[in-house]
Parts: C-alpha cells; structure tokens; sequence
C-alpha cells in the first residue's frame, strides 16, 4: 500500500523504523561512553588508590583516640579499594554496584570521600591544564608557509 506522499508501509511502520534507529543510536552512544569510562578507569582508580591510602593513614592516627571512627575509616578504605581494582580490572559495572554497595553501608564515610576525591580530581585536573598552557606558550609558532 502507497501513502499520499509516494512512501511505502504504514505510519505504524514508520514510528518501528523511526523507534528503531532511534534504539541503535542510544545503543552506539551507551556503548561509546562506556568505552571511554573503561579507559578512564585506570586513571580514575590511581586516584581512588591515593584516596584509599590516606584513609589508612588517618584511621592508623585516630585509631587510639577514636577507635570507631579508625575502624570506619578502615572499612571505607577497604571498600574504595575494591571499587579501585575493579575499575582497574576494567570492569565499571562491578566497581559501580560495589561503590553503591558501598554507599549504603558507609553513607557518611562515602560522601567524606567523595567529597575528598573531588579535590583529588580537582587539582589533577587544574595540573593537566596548567601543563597543556604550559606547553603551549612554549612551544614555538609556526609560520603559515606562504
């Protein structure tokens, strides 16, 4: 059957075409971006791993005064460190439910340490781009050639 505008099908096949690739393309864009948390695990996980050492370190300090906050402290770092080998591993979808896992056991540790990483990844972040204008305003100009 032929639609008043020349088309072939129905306006129900339309809309399946249409859901369709509308479903391919969420499908290449969800798999892009988990491509590139994938590479981004390594780097996400050496900050993880500075996170977990100096949560050691301060439940190490405190563990005198304050035994529960050391203990606390102590689990947090175990947990963190978790998340951090899986995402090293490459496996996002592991080291994801084991931070959520982690989240709701430990809610006021994990928002401390996100709140620490986030200045972690801050000050990465503010050295790379220091490092990029760096570069750049030593790096000699190129003539255009003419």
């Amino acid at each position: 059957m032929e639609n008043s505008n020349g088309a072939d099908g129905t306006p129900a096949d339309s809309v399946r075409r249409a859901a369709s690739s509308a479903q391919d393309a969420l499908s290449a864009t969800k798999d892009a971006a988990l491509h590139q948390i994938e590479e981004q695990g390594a780097r996400v996980a050496g900050s993880l791993d500075s996170a977990v050492e100096t949560l050691r370190r301060a439940a190490n300090d405190i563990q005198g005064e304050h035994a529960f906050i050391g203990m606390a402290l102590t689990k947090s770092a175990d947990g963190l460190e978790t998340a951090s080998q899986s995402l090293a591993g490459g496996d996002i979808n592991q080291a994801l439910g084991q931070l959520n896992e982690f989240a709701r056991r430990q809610p006021a540790v994990f928002l401390g340490a996100s709140v620490a990483l986030g200045f972690v990844l801050a000050r990465v972040g503010k050295t790379a781009v220091e490092n990029v204008a760096d570069a750049s305003t030593l790096a000699p100009a190129t003539s255009p050639g003419w």
